[in-house]
């Protein structure tokens, strides 16, 4: 027996799927920043008159020291919990006139942080409290981030995501290292942070992204069908189309879970 639902939880959704026969559930939930915060409907909040003298028209505010109901309430219920950062630093998503504005104790922080800035810190609460709350017999990992690969510039400044071919090894610097400014910086960026909110816990690092640094060519902006695919679909390099990258993802994922539970932590 094979059961499949999905539930709206708060600003975001899980789907669900259980499978009797190997005593196996398996929940994936979208939330948007895994803790607290006024932004479920998208948009942000808005300013009085007399704020917007500023040029904020309004804001999203971010609770860094409240985890999110829609997964706190989860925790205890696997045996096995994966955690990611989605692609939300993004000054595109949140410009300067409707930025992030982050609070700690009901306040908001002074002075302002920045969006980076404001996700290291995001980063280290929710590890702290997984640390601090989630059983230690669950199997902790968080994965890092999925890579772009726009070149030329960004996606609206002439940047192309239309390559179809492997990235050699010389190039990836160029490319991701954010000391060379590279225009896909954001992945190697962020997974620092994760790196540095993980240190001395246990939550262990699934990391995927440098193997898909390679895959230029795995995007599927010219696999489409068509001629024009480009023209008519958009680019897109935020997801992944051709055999390999994500297949290669799970291969690991189940590697890692099953080293895990032959060692008798579960």
């Amino acid at each position: 027996m094979a059961g499949v639902g999905s539930i709206p939880v708060g600003v975001g959704m899980m789907l669900s799927i259980n499978l009797d026969q190997l005593h196996l559930w398996l929940s994936v939930l979208e939330d948007l920043f895994l803790i607290s915060g006024i932004f479920d409907v998208w948009h942000p909040v808005e300013n009085s008159e007399e704020d917007r003298k500023d040029g904020i028209k309004g804001t999203y505010r971010v609770d860094v020291d409240i985890p999110a109901n829609d997964w706190i309430n989860v925790t205890k219920f696997y045996d096995v919990l994966i955690f990611n950062t989605g692609h939300w630093l993004d000054r595109y998503k949140f410009p300067k006139d409707t930025p992030l504005v982050f609070y700690n104790g009901g306040k908001p922080i002074e002075p302002p942080l920045d969006i980076h800035n404001g996700l290291k810190v995001v980063l280290k609460s929710i590890a702290s409290y997984i640390e601090r709350e989630v059983p230690r017999k669950t199997l902790k990992l968080w994965r890092t981030q999925s890579p772009r690969h726009f070149y030329g510039g960004e996606w609206d400044h002439n940047g192309s995501c239309v390559s179809d071919r492997l990235l050699e090894e010389h190039e990836l610097n160029s490319w991701f290292d954010p000391r060379f400014g590279g225009v896909n910086k954001e992945a190697r960026t962020v997974n620092l942070a994760i790196q540095e909110a993980l240190a001395d816990t246990e939550i262990q690092l699934l990391n995927l992204t440098y193997m898909s640094e390679f895959r230029a060519d795995a995007h599927p902006a010219i696999w489409l069908g068509k001629k024009d695919a480009v023209a008519v679909y958009g680019q897109d390099c935020m997801h992944w189309c051709l055999p390999g990258v994500p297949d290669t993802w799970v291969n690991i994922l189940a590697a890692q879970i099953l080293h895990h539970f032959k060692q008798g932590k579960g």
